[in-house]
C-alpha cells in the first residue's frame, strides 16, 4: 500500500496527471467531511474528480509557484488503508501562501485509489483559493454513515 501512496503524492507533486490517472480506480471516491465550503461531501467517480474537482483546486493556482503535496509522510497502514500527511508549499493566484496541510485517509483496491478521505484547513483554503467562487455540488453530504457504505468499519 505505501508504494501506491508514495506514487500517488509523486504524481500530484511532479503534475503528472497520466501517472496520477493509472493510480485512481474508475469508482473512485472522494470525501471531503465538511459542510458548506466550496468542497464538502462526497464526489464520486474518477472522471468527476478530474474533470471538476481537480480544476476547481489546481485552477486556483500557478503551477510555477507552488507545488501540491511537497512533502508527505505515511503515519501508518495496512492491507488496504494509509493514513497520511502532506503539505503544500508555494502561493495561489491570489498571492496568498497556500502552504496547506491535508489530513489523507485511503483505502486502495487493486493497486489503486478507490477513496479519498481529504481533511484540510477550509478557512485558508476558502481565503486564498476560492473567495467568492461557488461551491461545487457533491453527490452526497458526508455524514459517518458514509464510512460504513464506503468499507471504513468502526473498530
Amino acid at each position: 500500500m505505501k508504494q501506491i501512496i508514495d506514487n500517488f503524492y509523486t504524481a500530484i507533486k511532479s503534475g503528472n496527471n497520466e501517472q496520477l490517472w493509472s493510480l485512481v480506480h474508475d469508482d473512485f471516491t472522494l470525501v471531503c467531511p465538511t459542510r458548506d465550503h466550496i468542497l464538502s461531501g462526497v464526489y464520486k467517480g474518477k472522471s468527476r474528480f478530474f474533470e471538476e474537482v481537480l480544476p476547481c483546486v489546481f485552477g486556483c493556482v500557478d503551477p510555477d509557484k507552488i507545488v501540491f503535496c511537497h512533502e508527505h509522510r505515511i503515519l501508518c497502514a495496512n492491507d488496504d488503508t494509509v493514513v497520511a500527511l502532506a503539505m503544500n508549499e508555494g502561493r495561489a493566484r491570489s498571492g496568498e501562501l497556500y502552504n496547506q496541510a491535508y489530513l489523507h485517509v485511503f483505502k486502495c483496491l487493486g493497486g489503486q485509489v478507490l477513496t479519498l478521505i481529504e481533511g484540510f484547513d477550509t478557512a485558508l483554503a476558502n481565503r486564498a483559493l476560492w473567495g467568492d467562487t461557488a461551491a461545487l455540488p457533491s453527490d452526497q453530504e458526508f455524514t459517518l454513515a458514509t464510512l460504513d457504505a464506503l468499507g471504513f468499519d468502526e473498530l
